[in-house]
């Protein structure tokens, strides 16, 4: 711990605010001067702070968070920190705010960096003790490596050279140039700089920054060599050259100059160039200089100019239009006459005699001086051909080279002295094919068309060359020149536009839009396949078709261009059968360089189904909007997820603020509202059924609310998704109220109650009394000795506890309309087997019986059917063997009921007839039937195997159920 003289010192070393305090009295015993600056130099805040900090500066924590009054007076979050060192305590606060503000710069700091890192088009690196340790893309493609592994074998030092690193290092924030071989072999031209970081006492670490120029240095250097060949060419002209600007005189070369006599060009530059031409042809070059200016082309002509000494000398003059200074100007050309005339006037003197030794020394100077222009034109010749942008290449009669230009080098790879090693046919891909070139030339003389070159890289190219016969002044080929151009990329470009064209041709041709063009005299020149289409001119010819016979009554030969010219036109075009058609689109005026209109392209679209649908919807909506307000009883209102109205008619508002109290508006939370006032009598979580709507099934249901007097009011409510795609956002309500209708239906409830028990006791006292009809007849029967009396007395006991069973089943259903039959005949057969188990003990009932409902009407008949065939068969199937089966089968066949009976006992006899029979149970199976309006069907020695003869009888009757 330090000493208290030292106090001072140790708590200024803190950059936060700071402070010593004792620990017994927790006095400050020293502050730091961050501390007075946050705090001011009273530092109240210490004394009369919260509760909370005073309790905590008593006996402070390791770490909390106070919001503390600075000196200006303004509050702010501080995380306050404390702890102690021998006898004294220390105090340091750091300012959340300020803390998080750096944290954020640095987010934002670092996303920047991120972003221009990668965006670039440097390559940047972060290194450390001369190893890089971070790079972007950028840097990876100059350097030459894939993946950010290969930097832990890279050595920068020994890839750039050891002297390009010193320099780069030595003159650290300085961009240099310098030549290096990347890691995949590449040869580069790079700019470089490094920015040093930190303290380079301790470990270097540096930035470093690299632009690829490699192709930069190429191109400029190309451009040198050009400008260089452009210079001497016009330098070493023959021909007089001067460039004019705003009838000054900008540049002159030397021909022009020694033409007119003059020594240096000061003497020329500025002049007004029309001050050297001479009084009568002064106004003539003044107007061809301003024609010139205005793009029209003027013939050469001859005027005479003045010299230097003041004499006129006769010119051939040729102006083009050029750029001076990135400025207009003219560019004349001069050729000197004189020598044409003077050759004139020494074949005049030839015709002396007298003369023709000084025509004969004039010839001689003459021919000198021809010979002196023929290796000048030579010269000039040459320079035209080593400044050409095409490859230019003689060659003798074996093909070997005699002239090889600098754009042929560049082209080949190759230097002259290399060139004239080659034959001429190892330019070509194809040796063979220079055979071909060469009876061609030996035919017509010249060749012209496409062949495919190879460089000495083996690289091939395609050529468009022109190749001519050389021939000597005795007329006998001596060579053939060839001048050709490298095309690969124009043939790409050439292919690319026609993939382009057949492109957009497609799509024009494809389109179902209206595309047309017209000419300035209101003609059709194109139109696609849907023009024809839409308005009825397939097949025809609509060149004599004037646009105003498409726009009808409103386009006019004034006005039919600025009718369909613009964007987002709406208007009407007339088919070839008077159809009215709406169409939306434009068309753009194409203008000549005398901005006059040569044609006028369109493209529109036929909207006429687009329109009648809108002023269908229309209609629709304003149908709907008044059926929405006009339904006087019927609330309509849409909801979204969050259960607020979206949209609601008038009925809405009127009735839940006069029933509940409602304002609703757009917005409401209607269910929310309508919850406060449900029913809790008759309440039963109907509001689920609005988040089952929101899953797409439609919902209905009755709503019990209570109104503002306390009263009970119910709604009946429809409630349907509407669907937005395959989203259900919203849903549709209808609601009307039911209270009326709730009312009598329960009174219509309590009316049917009563009367169902009042049936119920009707059927329940017909029960009683047909079994008490059965037990005198039971009793009846005991004061009987015949036989055949006893039978029908149970015959009759049997019919009356069959219709028994039915009233019986009745009454004890809530339903008295119709009977389950099938436990019904369940009751009546096990009836039957008990009372004829004294003759039929053996017999076994095998029942199928589908669960049908019967109505009353036609439930008594069919009982008794079953009865009478049932009893027959318990009484006289058996009465020859010991035991059987009695098969009893119900079953619903389409929209008719099968009750069928049947045994495998010994059937009816041979001589039995059905129809003439007048047994009482015959009679009553044949009413019963006829009753039912149904059908009989009897089969003696029935069986269930169709191939085999079988043993009993089957009763089928088929009805219609009511």
């Amino acid at each position: 711990m330090p000493k208290k003289q030292s106090y001072s010192e140790w708590v200024e070393a803190w950059s936060n605010p700071a402070l010593l305090v004792s620990l017994d009295k927790r006095e400050v015993l020293a502050v730091n001067t961050a501390c007075t600056d946050v705090f001011g130099e009273q530092m109240d805040w210490l004394k009369i702070g919260n509760d909370e900090w005073t309790n905590w500066w008593k006996k402070p924590t390791d770490r909390a968070r106070f919001e503390l009054r600075t000196s200006n007076d303004l509050s702010r979050l501080f995380l306050v920190r404390s702890g102690e060192l021998d006898t004294v305590g220390y105090v340091v606060f750091e300012d959340e705010k300020g803390w998080r503000e750096l944290r954020n710069a640095f987010e934002v700091n670092k996303t920047r960096y991120q972003g221009l890192a990668a965006g670039t088009m440097e390559g940047l690196a972060f290194m450390q003790n001369n190893q890089i340790i971070d790079l972007n893309a950028e840097m990876m493609g100059i350097l030459g490596i894939s993946k950010l592994e290969e930097l832990q074998e890279l050595d920068v030092k020994n890839l750039f050279g050891l002297r390009n690193w010193k320099k780069l290092v030595s003159r650290a924030g300085h961009i240099q140039e310098f030549h290096f071989t990347n890691t995949k072999g590449r040869d580069l031209m790079v700019e470089g700089k490094i920015e040093t970081l930190g303290d380079p006492s301790r470990e270097f670490e540096c930035t470093l920054a690299l632009m690829d120029i490699t192709e930069k240095k190429r191109v400029e250097h190309d451009l040198l060599q050009t400008k260089e060949r452009f210079r001497l060419l016009v330098e070493t002209s023959p021909f007089g050259l001067f460039l004019v600007r705003q009838d000054e005189v900008g540049y002159a070369n030397f021909a022009a100059l020694e033409l007119l006599g003059y020594q240096d060009e000061e003497e020329v530059y500025g002049t007004e160039f029309t001050s050297l031409i001479s009084k009568s042809d002064h106004d003539r070059v003044v107007e061809d200089l301003n024609q010139i200016l205005k793009g029209e082309k003027i013939p050469y002509s001859e005027v005479s100019m003045i010299g230097a000494n003041g004499e006129e000398k006769a010119v051939g003059i040729q102006m083009t239009l050029s750029f001076f200074d990135k400025q207009p100007a003219v560019q004349i050309s001069v050729s000197d006459l004189s020598i044409r005339m003077e050759l004139v006037r020494q074949q005049m003197r030839a015709t002396s005699a007298e003369e023709s030794n000084t025509t004969l020394r004039d010839e001689i100077i003459q021919h000198k001086r021809t010979q002196r222009q023929l290796r000048e034109t030579e010269r000039f010749n040459r320079s035209i051909i080593e400044s050409s942008i095409d490859m230019i290449i003689a060659f003798d009669n074996d093909g070997k080279i005699i002239q090889f230009n600098h754009a042929a080098s560049v082209e080949f790879g190759l230097t002259i002295e290399d060139a004239k090693e080659l034959h001429a046919s190892q330019f070509l891909k194809d040796p063979d094919s220079f055979g071909v070139i060469a009876e061609k030339l030996n035919e017509v003389g010249y060749y012209a068309g496409e062949v495919t070159g190879v460089r000495t890289s083996e690289e091939a190219f395609q050529m468009l060359i022109s190749i001519a016969v050389l021939h000597g002044p005795d007329e006998q080929p001596k060579g053939f020149v060839l001048v050709g151009r490298d095309v690969t990329d124009i043939q790409l470009a050439e292919t690319e536009l026609r993939r382009s064209e057949e492109r957009y041709r497609d799509i024009l041709e494809s389109a179902s839009d209206l595309v047309f063009a017209i000419n300035a005299k209101g003609k059709f020149t194109y139109a696609n396949p849907s023009f024809y289409k839409t308005l009825g001119y397939e097949g025809e010819n609509i060149e004599a078709l004037h646009v105003t016979d498409i726009l009808g009554p409103e386009g006019t030969t004034d006005n039919w261009m600025d009718l369909i010219t613009g964007s987002s036109q709406e208007i009407t075009i007339h088919a070839k059968n008077g159809r009215e058609l709406r169409a939306i689109g434009g068309g753009s005026k194409q203008l000549n360089k005398h901005s006059e209109v040569t044609d006028v392209r369109c493209i529109y679209l036929d909207v006429s189904e687009m329109r009648a649908h809108q002023k269908d919807a229309r209609q629709k909506s304003a149908k709907l909007e008044s059926i929405f307000n006009s339904s006087r009883y019927i609330l309509m209102f849409t909801i979204n997820r969050k259960l607020e109205v979206t949209s609601m008619n008038d009925n809405v508002e009127g009735t839940l603020n006069q029933q509940f109290g409602f304002d609703t508006q757009l917005g409401s939370p209607i269910i929310d509202l309508l919850k406060d006032h449900t029913s809790d009598a008759s309440y039963k979580n109907q509001f689920q059924f609005f988040a089952r709507a929101f899953q797409g099934v439609q919902q209905q249901f009755e709503l019990p609310l209570v109104n503002q007097k306390g009263e009970e009011v119910w709604y009946q409510m429809f409630v349907n998704p509407v669907s937005y795609g395959d989203d259900h956002e919203e849903l549709s309500c209808i609601a009307y109220e039911i209270t009326d209708r709730k009312e009598i239906d329960q009174q219509v409830r309590s009316t049917l109650k009563e009367k169902e028990i009042l049936l119920q006791e009707v059927h329940h006292r017909v029960k009683n009394n047909l079994q008490v009809i059965s037990s005198m007849l039971n009793l009846q029967r005991r004061f009987i000795d015949d036989p055949k009396m006893l039978d029908i007395l149970e015959e009759s006991q049997n019919r009356i506890s069959t219709m028994s069973f039915i009233h019986e089943s009745l009454y004890q259903n809530s339903d008295f309309s119709s009977i389950g039959f099938a436990e019904y005949l369940k009751r009546l057969t096990q009836n039957l087997i008990h009372s004829y188990s004294r003759i039929a003990s053996d017999v076994v009932l095998d029942c199928a019986l589908d669960d049908v409902q019967i109505n009353l009407k036609q439930a008594i008949p069919c009982g008794l059917i079953v009865n009478e065939l049932v009893s027959n068969a318990l009484k006289y199937a058996f009465s020859e063997q010991k035991g059987g089966t009695i098969r009893l089968r119900v079953e619903e066949k389409g929209q008719d009921i099968e009750i069928e009976v049947s045994d495998d006992g010994v059937g009816l006899p041979e001589d039995f007839d059905f129809e003439t029979n007048e047994s009482l149970g015959v009679y009553l199976v044949q009413a019963l039937t006829d009753q039912l309006d149904g059908t009989l069907v009897v089969d003696n020695n029935h069986s269930e195997n169709p191939l085999e003869k079988g043993s009993g009888v089957s009763f089928l009757v088929r009805f219609t159920p009511l």
